[in-house]
Formats: structure tokens, sequence, C-alpha cells
């Protein structure tokens, strides 16, 4: 029986079951009810021997081809019409089936080993049957439950999260029915925004289906965690509703007088907050929770972890009010990945090692308590900037180009709406704690280095790359003498400080040239009224180590396209080109992940590339005429200026402009130098995970990189620490990192953008992020079978069946269903921004159209055909 299952009981029962049985324990108000067990399924399939069948299907399907996995999901499930329960399990189901009452009507539903798992959700993917009375029905339910393991969307699904299709098995969920006049959905953090204060309540007349399938607009509540006053309130107009019918659930049309009224009362409302909290606080996480209300008594009817929130960094004591994060992997980096374990290990040790070589020579223990870590990303806590008004100014004019322009949007956004909130608490910013003469010489010589930058550009520029190459050669040199395991490890732990100082020593004399641009921009809107040519300047910089990659990747195209041959990792020019390059790769800054040296493949596509399309024919040319046209656009600003009858002007005006293209482009020196550093490294960490492997406590090196710094100073066999540190980094790359993340939970993905109405569709914001693409309208998702890849699904709603398809799509827009809807949960997880309740959706758009779909602001702007 339910009542008897626990935690420990996953495997024999399944995630669904097993957190039933735990509400139980926690004296929550659970219909009574039992489970066939996980063996039972193992048995039945053993019996028919079909596990080599359903092997041999999968192993015939391109499991990334929609069409292919719905035929394999046919023929397995055709597979299971065969299955016929053994007597003695029949006469168990039997007994436990009496015990609820004479021909009782009872839930059925499937309850998977890999469902309800942290990280995974599985809404919807498995099949549930409802008003299923007598044993024969029984029996039949409970095989097309297990057949349901094999359905298309969770096949689909699984593939999408990463999940392997074996030793997987279903345990099925018998309940007593609950013939609800009043249903839905309760989460115990928002899921729209993130926020752990709030509580999320949909409800709707009837039985859940309606609701859960998307087939409704529900009365929603977002409701203050701690006080349960109702923060915001919206009465939709339900217009159907799921009803017990004699031989099933039929969904019937809600008496009209019925539409528009609110489908729960306060005290209900109430009610279902208190037995919420106590799900949440015994599960010691935010739950999906379903609930059903009959006669005026309130059920929970099954409750799973949300899985969809992003991790909050823990609060600092003693530092009260809401707490403020900035994503600094993507303000700074444009990095939306998150760092591997080694990688977030290092990161942290590289600033505090900075920390030690520049702070104080007495440094509190928890000096870095502002640098945080969640999902694999690393997050800075600004509060305290941000309780005094007058450091808003430096986020309304920032004076750097290379930040991410609509994070400091949003935090501006965020700011003004939560003024009160912010500025409640005060907080000193104290710069004297941490000066001290290190970091004041340090800062000393950046200055001196910066004036003699600005006295002769040319100079400082060749100083900055001199300055990188012999802090190089430093880190080289103490690599090349770490020789055994101990040494290598404290090589990493020495000098991983100082190949970032070594990039940052390279910027010093160049960093003036920075806000050049903006300055002639101020002197020539002040004096002519116009900045017309300004954006001239900035194109072909010269001196920059990335241009000339990218030329010599043009010069390979050329070779090998002239030579009539295919590029090839083992040719010379190739490994001429990663000698030189070979350090660099999508992630830069993670020494956890392959360099192009190591994975070149990505080189040899792009020379593949740039033969096919013949850019290398033109590379060369419009580098040198964009160049020209820089310095010509100089010389037409500094005329126009002298026009003007502003001599001095435009002779300031020259020298910051030629100046700014002779050091700018140095700029990029600073990451090439890092970068380099990293892969030393990373060539360290290569040779420890060599070391390990042989030792027996590694599978293979490379699980090196899914380790931490302590791991490789302990003595104990470390595969296990790699496969959960592996499965983490896996978790967290599917999470979408916000820009900006409060300590209440409140992810905030996006800034709200002014935009034409005329051309913007509104509804209902239900999975953050944005996407441009192509409108494809469905109206079933038979009709997707020539679905493109990125393409816009708009559609009235989803129900499971349509997973399949989101394999494919870029973005989701649906006239139905609320947040917590298939479509809406799904899209969530995937990652995939979406747009629910947009009124004629599916006829205001045409396949085709061009739309961007923001997920965050629930719009959908019109862009064109």
């Amino acid at each position: 029986m339910l009542d008897s299952l626990t935690s420990n009981h996953s495997a024999l029962a399944g995630g669904k079951a097993v957190n039933l049985g735990e509400m139980l324990r926690a004296g929550l108000p659970v219909p009574p009810g039992f489970v066939i067990s996980t063996d039972a399924y193992r048995a039945a399939v053993a019996e028919q021997n079909l596990d080599p069948s359903i092997q041999e299907i999968l192993s015939q399907t391109s499991l990334d081809d929609a069409d292919q996995l719905e035929r394999a999901a046919v023929q397995i499930q055709a597979l299971f019409q065969a299955v016929r329960i053994p007597a003695e399990l029949r006469e168990e189901i039997t007994e436990a089936y009496f015990s609820l009452g004479k021909d009782v009507s009872v839930a059925v539903r499937s309850s998977s080993t890999a469902e309800d798992l942290p990280g995974f959700s599985f809404a919807g993917q498995y099949d549930s049957f409802l008003n299923v009375a007598g044993i024969p029905d029984l029996l039949d339910r409970i095989v097309r439950c297990w057949a349901s393991l094999w359905n298309p969307r969770a096949l689909s699904y699984r593939i999408r999260q990463g999940i392997g299709n074996d030793d997987l098995a279903h345990g099925v969920v018998v309940q007593k029915l609950v013939a609800a006049d009043t249903s839905g959905i309760l989460f115990t953090a928002n899921p729209l925004n993130g926020r752990r204060d709030q509580l999320l309540l949909n409800a709707s007349w009837g039985m859940g289906e309606a609701v859960v399938s998307g087939e409704v607009n529900p009365d929603q509540w977002v409701i203050d965690r701690e006080s349960g006053r109702i923060v915001e309130s919206r009465i939709a107009r339900k217009e159907q509703m799921t009803i017990r019918r004699k031989d099933g659930i039929s969904h019937v049309e809600v008496p009209v007088d019925r539409q528009e009224v609110a489908s729960l009362s306060e005290e209900e409302i109430s009610q279902l907050r208190a037995l919420a909290l106590t799900a949440d606080q015994h599960f010691g996480e935010p739950q999906d929770i379903e609930w059903a209300c009959e006669g005026g008594s309130l059920y929970l009817v099954q409750s799973r972890p949300v899985t969809s929130l992003y991790p909050v960094p823990e609060t600092e004591p003693g530092r009260p009010g809401v707490r403020i994060y900035i994503n600094v992997n993507s303000y700074s980096q444009a990095m939306q990945e998150p760092f591997t374990p080694i990688g977030e290990d290092l990161i942290r040790m590289a600033v505090r090692r900075v920390r030690k070589d520049l702070g104080p020579r007495k440094i509190p223990q928890n000096s870095l308590w502002y640098f945080k870590t969640a999902g694999g990303r690393f997050f800075m806590d600004i509060t305290p900037f941000l309780r005094r008004e007058r450091f808003w100014k430096k986020f309304r004019t920032p004076d750097s180009t290379d930040k991410d322009p609509i994070t400091t949007m949003a935090l501006l956004q965020y700011l003004e709406a939560n003024r009160h909130e912010v500025l409640r608490y005060k907080e000193r910013v104290s710069f004297i704690k941490v000066a001290n003469p290190r970091l004041l010489w340090f800062l000393l010589n950046a200055l001196r280095e910066g004036l003699r930058g600005k006295r002769n550009a040319r100079a400082a520029r060749t100083r900055a790359i001199a300055a990188g190459d012999t802090a190089l050669a430093d880190i080289r040199r103490a690599c090349e003498s770490a020789r055994t395991y101990e040494e290598k490890l404290d090589f990493i732990r020495e000098q991983i400080g100082a190949v970032f100082m070594a990039g940052a020593g390279t910027l010093f004399g160049i960093a003036p040239s920075a806000g050049y641009i903006a300055r002639v921009r101020r002197l020539m809107e002040r004096h002519l009224g116009d900045r017309a040519d300004l954006d001239l300047v900035e194109k072909a910089v010269p001196h920059s180590v990335t241009t000339s990659m990218g030329m010599e990747l043009m010069q390979l195209a050329e070779h090998y396209d002239t030579t009539n041959c295919q590029p090839n990792a083992e040719d010379r020019e190739i490994r001429e080109f990663l000698d030189r390059y070979g350090h660099k790769k999508s992630i830069e800054l993670d020494p956890g992940t392959p360099t192009w040296a190591e994975e070149p493949g990505y080189v040899l596509d792009l020379v593949r590339s740039y033969m096919e399309n013949g850019r290398y024919r033109q590379a060369k040319a419009d580098f040198a005429r964009n160049s020209r046209m820089g310095e010509e656009a100089i010389d037409r600003i500094c005329r126009r200026l002298l026009d003007a009858g502003k001599p001095r002007v435009a002779k300031k005006v020259r020298k910051l402009l030629h100046d700014f293209r002779e050091m700018f482009g140095a700029r990029e020196q600073s990451k090439f130098v890092i970068t380099q550093g990293l892969q030393l490294i990373r060539n360290s960490l290569h040779d420890i995970g060599g070391e390990l492997h042989r030792a027996g406590r590694l599978d293979q090196s490379d699980d090196v990189f899914f380790l931490r710094m302590d791991d490789l100073t302990s003595h104990s066999d470390l595969r296990q620490a790699v496969a959960e540190n592996r499965e983490a980094y896996i978790r967290n790359g599917r999470l979408k990192a916000p820009r900006l993340l409060t300590s209440t939970g409140e992810a905030i993905h996006s800034a709200r953008m002014e935009s034409d109405r005329d051309g913007v569709l509104c509804g209902v914001p239900v999975s953050p992020g944005m996407h441009e693409g192509r409108v494809r309208i469905l109206h079933t998702p038979e009709e997707g079978r020539d679905l493109q890849k990125d393409e816009v699904l708009v559609t009235t709603g989803t129900n499971p069946a349509w997973t399949p398809l989101f394999l494919k799509v870029g973005a989701l827009i649906m006239e139905w269903g609320g947040p917590i809807s298939h479509g809406s949960v799904v899209a969530r997880e995937y990652g995939l921004p979406a747009v629910a309740g947009v009124a004629g959706a599916t006829r205001r758009l045409a396949d085709g159209q061009r739309v961007r779909v923001d997920g965050q602001n629930g719009e959908v702007v019109i862009l064109g055909d």
C-alpha cells in the first residue's frame, strides 16, 4: 500500500509512488491506494522476452529523427499487447483493489524509476487513466501504463534530457479517484520568475485533466509564502472542464454563470497554502503539487520537485534584505555554458590567489563572500553598491562597451521597480579595507603604463605584447620544471593566479584606448552636431591577434582550394596553425574543456566552409579596403573640425583616433595570453589524470576534469565523484542562466524592451528566453512531419503527444494553457522560449512569417515575411 512507501523504495515503486508515500507519512491528505512494483513490470517483460526485441528496435532507430522515433515507439508498444498479468499478481491486485471499496473508481498512473527525479519532472510523458472501475479494466490499464514507458513523447523526452533507455522499469499507482469539483496545481515556488518567497496557484472547475493538458485557461493566484497575502490574482474565463462519466471522463462546457467566477474561496486558498508548505518542508525543496477538492475536502494527488528553478546562492549571515547577484559569465564574457567542476574550482582559486597577492597581509577568512557560484556559473553580489542610489548612475552611464547592455538595462528596471526594498538597508562599501602597499604599487604601475600609452601608442602596444610573452615564459618554465604528481599540483595552485595576472598585465598601457571613441563622439556632437564617419574608424582595426588568426584561416582555405585538396588534421599547414592557435576553444576560460589542438574538427570545418563559399577570395581585399576607409574617415572628421574653426580639437581628435587604431586591436592579446596559460594548466591536469587512471582511480584520464582540486589530494577511488559531478554538470548545462538573480530566487533573463505595439501580440510568459524564427502553425502533432529546425511552433495548445516536436522547434506560442500546462512545463525544461494565452495566434500569424518570441515578458513581435 502507498502508506508503507518511503524514499528508500524508489527502485521498487518509482518516483511518483514514493512521493505519495512520503506525503502520507507527513500526514497530508492523499487518497488511499497501492502500487504495482517495478519488479512486476520486469517479470512481465521477461516472461514475454520483450527486452531483446525492444533493444533491437531501438538499435535500428535514429533517435534524433522524430518520424523514426514514432515508428519505433509504435512497434515497441505493440509488443505489450501480448502481455498478460500472471495469475498470482492478478490475485494480489484484486485483493488490494477491493480493500479500497467494492468496484470503486480509481485513477491508474505510471510511476517510472526515472520519473520525478532531481532535474527531471517527466510531466505528462507517461499515460494516466481516470475513473477506472472493475478488475478487467484495471488490469488492462496497468498493462497500458507499462507500455507508455515506450511512447513517443517519453522516448523523445529521455533523449532530450540525456537519459538512457537501459534498465528502465515502471511501477503503477492505483488510487481511489477524487471526482473533483475543483482542481489544479500549486507550486511552492513561483516557476515563472523563480521566487522562493511566492507560491503559484492555478485552479479550474472539475477534475484536473483539463488544467494539466492546457485545455482551459485556469484561474491564477500568486501568494506571498510567509504571510499568505495574495500578491496577484487573475480570474480567467473557464469554458471547459473535465467531469466523471459512467465509462470514463469527458470534457464538457462550463455553465455560463460559472465561467468567470473564481473557482476557489479565500479560505480554500489558505488551506491549500498550508498543505503545500507542509509538503515543501517535508521534501526539503520546492514542489509541484496536483490537488483536488471534492465535497469541500482537499486532497493532494501528486507531488514532484520543481525542475525548472535556477539554484540560488547562499545568503551571507548578517546581510539582511534582498540580495542582487549579477551573472559574471554572461555580463563580462557572454558565456552561457556552465564551468566544468575543475574549471569552476580553478577560477575560484585564481580569484583567491589574486586577492592574496594584492590584498593586505591579514585577510578575513570569508573575504570573497560576494563571489558566488550557482548552476556552474559565477555570480557577484553587488548589493552593497546598490544600497545607495548615487551608485546607480554607474550603470546608467557605463564606461565600458564590452559588457552586456541588456544586463544593465534589466538591473536598472529592477532597481526602479523595487526601489524601497533595495534602499531599505544600508551597507558600507569601504575601499580602505583592501588598500595595502602591494595593491597600491600594482595600481600605480597600471597608471604609469596608462600614461605612457597616452604619450606613445605604438610603444605601449609593443610593451603590452612583450609583457604577456615574458609572463608566459615564466609560467611555461614553472610548468616544465614540475615533474612529479605533487609538483604538478603545486604548479597549478601557484600559477593559476599568475595566468590571469599575465593577461591583465597586457592591458595597462593600451587600456586608455577603450574610451577614445566615446571621447571623440562627445567632441563631434558638441562641435559638429553629429558623429558621421566615426563608426568607420572602428572597422578593420589592426594589430589584433584574433583578426590575424582569421586571416590565416582564409589563407588555409585558399591553399587547399587552389591545390584541390581537403584539409586534414595531420597536414603540416594545419599543425602549424594549431601550434599558434591550438590553445583556443569555444569556452575559453574553462580549463576543463578541450582545445582546438585536442579536437581540431572545428578548425577543419571552418576551412571547408570558407572553401565552399569562396569567402577567402575577398577577405584580404575587404580587410585592406576597410582599413583604408578607417584612415580616410579620420581625415574627413578632422577636416570638418578644421572647417568649423576648431584646429586644436581637430589635432586632439586625430591623435585620439590614430592611437585608438594603434592600440585597440591589442586588447585581444590579454585573452590570448590567458588561454595559453590555461592550456599549460590543462596539460598538467591531463598528466595528473593519466596517473590517476593508471592507478585505477579513474576510468579514463579526461575524467580528471570532472573532479575538484581537493579530490586530487585524496587517496580514495574517484570514479563515483566523477559520475556525480558529470551528472551535475550536464544538469547545469540544461539550465538557462539568468542575467540577474536575487536571494528570493527571482531570475531575470532579459530587460523589458520598448516596441511598436501594433506589431506585438501579448500573452502569458511561461518560459523565459528570446528566439527569432519563422512561424509554423499546427493544429495536430501529426501535421508536424515537415516542421523545420528552429521554427516557431504556433498552436492552440499542446498535450504530451506534441513532445517529440519539441526536439525541432526554437520557440512555442500557444493560444490556450497556463504556466503549468504541458507545453509550458516541457518548454521550461527544454529551455525553449514560450508564450501562452496569445489570443487568436493561429489566425493572426501566418506560416513563414518571422517573429521574435520573448518568453520573459510574454510578447510575440512580428518582424515581417
